[in-house]
């Protein structure tokens, strides 16, 4: 039964495949898109003065303390796992 369900999903597949594709988009519906333009002439605007750039002075270290190992938690944590 199993093996006669496969033979007929195959030939669907294969009858699928076989129709041919075909366009039902009529000719005469058909939109011309033109696409040249005129060229933009323009200047790059940018701000007046400096860039300014912060310093380093008020940076600190992470409060974030990042564990190396926790191998031994995890195996905790499963065991209470029931």
């Amino acid at each position: 039964m199993k093996r006669l369900v496969t033979l007929i999903a195959i030939a669907a597949v294969a009858a699928l495949l076989a129709v041919p594709s075909t366009s039902f988009a009529d000719d005469q519906d058909e939109t011309v898109y033109d696409f040249e333009g005129e060229d933009l002439e323009g200047a790059l605007v940018r701000p007046d003065g400096e860039q300014i750039t912060g310093d380093d002075r008020g940076r600190t270290s992470s409060l974030i303390d990042i564990r190396e190992d926790f191998i031994p938690e995890m195996l905790e944590s499963v065991e209470t796992i029931e």
